[in-house]
């Protein structure tokens, strides 16, 4: 693995195999994004900060990769933007991420990097915005945590495999885009199951949603534990037990 501070985004273009093709290289003005109007002055301040450079790494398009083009009437696909984005920090990534995919209209992968060789990568399905013709909607934001490519544990080595261009489906954009959708969400429910696997995003998705919504209920009962008097301790711990045992139970069919 090369000894530089792109070491880890590297390590993980190398492993994806990109077609050749679609090698960009080009850097993106960080203006780009600090003049964005949808961007608030906490969002300014933290991507000024916190990103170093963005650089629109490879352009996956029919004329640099033979793959179509789809669409339907909820979303298009015409080509997918992958870009490389130099971190200062770990700090805010995933608004970071969110910022990048709200403020570029094509459907991306993105790999943040630190020179500490910690890497995340983020996708965001879009469709078509309802209240705005023309503009395109993020449906959700995936976005891994912190990761670094000499300390893989099994799972993130298998979400990071999983990614190979060769295991892609190749029929046209909209197929690619599902395939890395199954794929990170595969990695979200991996964070909760400790092994990664690869389903339909729909059952899953709704039960990984479930989860969250349940670890947010007991974080929430946790810190009304710390203030409340005994009796209504009593009653707390017995609905956290509760739900951590739902949680045990859904994770088990993650």
């Amino acid at each position: 693995m090369p000894d530089n501070k792109k070491a880890a985004i590297e390590y993980v273009w190398k492993t994806i195999s990109f077609p050749e093709a679609a090698l960009l290289g080009k850097r993106v003005p960080k203006k780009q994004f600090l003049e964005s109007g949808e961007l608030v002055a906490s969002d300014k301040k933290l991507f000024r900060e916190n990103v170093k450079n963005v650089y629109w790494e490879y352009t996956l398009k029919p004329s640099t990769c033979p793959i179509l083009p789809y669409r339907d009437n909820e979303r298009e696909y015409l080509e997918v933007a992958v870009l490389q984005v130099e971190m200062n920090s770990q700090k805010g990534h995933k608004r970071i991420a969110e910022i990048i995919h709200r403020v570029i209209p094509y459907p991306l992968m993105l790999g943040l990097y630190t020179e500490t060789g910690e890497f995340a990568l983020s996708i965001a399905p879009k469709r078509f915005s309802q209240a705005e013709h023309g503009a395109f909607v993020a449906e959700r934001f995936y976005t891994t945590g912190w990761m670094n490519c000499e300390a893989f544990n099994d799972r993130e080595a298998a979400f990071v495999a999983s990614l190979a261009w060769g295991n892609m489906p190749l029929q046209n954009y909209g197929s690619l885009y599902n395939a890395w959708t199954d794929r990170f969400t595969g990695y979200e429910c991996s964070v909760l199951s400790g092994a990664f696997t690869i389903g339909k995003v729909g059952d899953r998705l709704a039960q990984l949603t479930r989860c969250r919504e349940i670890e947010s209920r007991i974080s929430e009962l946790r810190g009304q534990l710390k203030k409340a008097a005994f009796n209504r301790q009593v009653e707390l711990n017995t609905q956290i037990k509760q739900m951590e045992r739902e949680l045990a139970e859904m994770v088990v069919n993650l």
